[in-house]
């Protein structure tokens, strides 16, 4: 019975862990120290997997973040990284604020 309960558990902890994602943001710095955020956002997203393809190729860039949002002068870049399954496939995204 404790052997069946220890089993159970490691397969749930081992079940958690694999669909569970973890998230990081890089802030990028500002464009000059004393710029606000601007009022529009734009992002570029792409899918990286197994660390060797990119769903979106060379398209998820600080450029193509601008064009989405309309903007043309750049106050703040921020990226946001979201590990899914285990690191297997991570979502890039690049975010760019200003004017």
């Amino acid at each position: 019975m404790k052997k069946q309960v220890l089993t159970l558990a490691a397969s749930a902890a081992l079940v958690v862990s694999m669909f569970s994602s973890c998230v990081t943001v890089n802030s990028g710095a500002a464009i000059s120290s004393n710029s606000a955020v601007g009022p529009k956002m734009g992002e570029a997203t792409s899918g990286i997997i197994l660390g060797l393809w990119s769903t979106k190729g060379q398209q998820n860039n600080i450029k193509q973040a601008a064009d989405n949002g309309g903007i043309k002068k750049i106050s703040h870049v921020e990226y946001v990284d979201q590990s899914i399954f285990l690191g297997l496939y991570i979502k890039h995204t690049t975010r760019v604020f200003g004017e």
